[in-house]
């Protein structure tokens, strides 16, 4: 009898088994690949570093830095450029300050600003519990704002479409402000008020692993131990008297499936399976460019969004070796462009060679200088990214209570309850909770 077992060693089960085990858990990892990390699959390649996946995170937080400490995982903090951001829109680079002088940017005429301006005082009720993204944002501060920074938040983290992700499923602390408060502005006000005045404020920033991902899921896996078991696929999965069998070789109380959607599907009770197997993603294509640094010349900063009037297929391009040491040989420099998604599914239909030369195309017009790169890399990623789409909030809803009827059965990963390494660090912390109060 195993304490617990997680299935999967992508970082969702990484970063929930390396809790377990700060908290003095027994904890196994099953993992198919021989490999830890899952998508974390950090390309590292004549001195270029490409993240085909996230390749940064936020820090300190509450919930990944007693996990960072306590596993010795290595995080520097970014490099200053990772303060300056960009958005390319209606053919201009336009750079967002890192204050509230953000609000002077020319991202909409000065009407829409106005509009916006008016939120605290707007008294909306909304079409229904569970608005898209676009409807979300529009209603709180107006048609142009709205579909600005819906356009944004969308393409930023998800590659999807803001007409049809849902802001409480995406972005459920946000719509806790106005749930509170009857207004985002206000609401977030509130929330910092509460703060006790003896607690200081701490300013989270960009972080990066020295050795990509791949290294933070190796720094992971490492403190796991014995624990980790990489070229270990699971096939079937079934109900004891007491718990939990793993084809048949482990038993365990606690079980966490840690994997996508689709494939944790045909290893769940039929009850549940049929529910989580409506999972919806959308496959996206990462792109590199890198070369010298007087051929790719990118400005210093963390990257650029891709707003709405932009005309380009782009969703975001990252100006990686601006932000991270170490993403391109000395002299060099590396962009790496976000393709596809819910957001522009037709791109994904053009060969490799086409996408880099739409990357290298719109690279070129994003900073306003042509570029030669020298060494190119296309990732697909599929099935892709989750989509929390109008709806997923009542689809949580329904997985969870059907897992009620299986005690000790859990799910994590980023298709369920957070998307980044934040997310998946929050959900980590909350699961490790849930099998301590079940007694697991």
């Amino acid at each position: 009898m195993t304490d617990v077992i997680i299935v999967g060693g992508g970082l969702a089960g990484l970063l929930t088994g390396a809790e377990l085990k700060r908290r003095g858990r027994d904890v196994v990892v099953l993992e198919a690949a021989d490999r830890p990390g899952g998508v974390a699959r950090t390309i590292n390649d004549g001195g270029y570093l490409l993240e085909p996946a996230a390749g940064s995170l936020l820090l300190p937080t509450p919930e990944l830095t007693p996990i960072f400490d306590a596993a010795g995982v290595r995080v520097v903090e970014a490099l200053d450029g990772s303060k300056r951001r960009y958005v390319y829109d209606r053919d201009r680079l336009i750079e967002i300050p890192d204050s509230p002088a953000a609000l002077l940017a020319p991202l909409v005429p000065w009407r829409a600003k106005l509009r916006a301006a008016r939120e605290p005082w707007v008294h909306t009720e909304p079409g229904s519990d569970d608005e898209s993204i676009l409807d979300y944002l529009s209603r709180r501060f107006g048609p142009g704002m709205g579909r600005m920074g819906g356009t944004l938040m969308a393409h930023g983290v998800f590659g999807g479409d803001p007409a049809r992700l849902s802001m409480r499923g995406a972005f459920p602390r946000i719509v806790a402000w106005e749930d509170a408060a009857g207004s985002l502005v206000r609401g977030a006000i509130a929330k910092m008020r509460s703060r006790p005045k003896d607690e200081p404020r701490v300013r989270k920033t960009v972080h990066v692993a020295p050795d990509g991902m791949a290294g933070l899921a190796d720094d992971l896996a490492r403190y796991l131990g014995d624990g980790f078991r990489p070229g270990r696929p699971v096939t079937a999965v079934e109900r004891t008297a007491d718990g939990w069998s793993v084809d048949g070789e482990f038993t365990t109380r606690s079980l966490i499936l840690a994997l996508a959607p689709r494939r944790a599907a045909p290893l769940l009770p039929d009850d549940v399976s049929e529910v989580v197997d409506r999972g919806v993603t959308a496959p996206v294509a990462v792109i590199g460019i890198g070369g010298r640094a007087a051929d790719v010349p990118l400005p210093i900063g963390f990257g650029a969004l891709i707003g709405p009037d932009a005309g380009l297929h782009a969703l975001g391009i990252l100006f990686e070796s601006q932000y991270a040491a170490g993403r391109a040989p000395a002299g060099h420099h590396l962009a790496k462009g976000i393709y596809g998604g819910a957001a522009d599914p037709g791109v994904m239909e053009r060969t490799d060679d086409e996408l880099v030369a739409l990357m290298i195309e719109e690279t070129s017009r994003v900073i306003g200088i042509p570029v030669q790169p020298t060494w190119t890399r296309v990732v697909r990623q599929t099935p892709g990214i989750p989509q929390y789409e109008v709806g997923h909030v009542a689809w949580m809803r329904e997985i969870d209570e059907r897992l009620v009827a299986h005690p000790g059965l859990h799910l994590a990963g980023w298709g369920y309850r957070g998307i980044g390494v934040s997310g998946l660090g929050i959900d980590a912390v909350r699961l490790a909770d849930a099998i301590t109060d079940e007694g697991g």
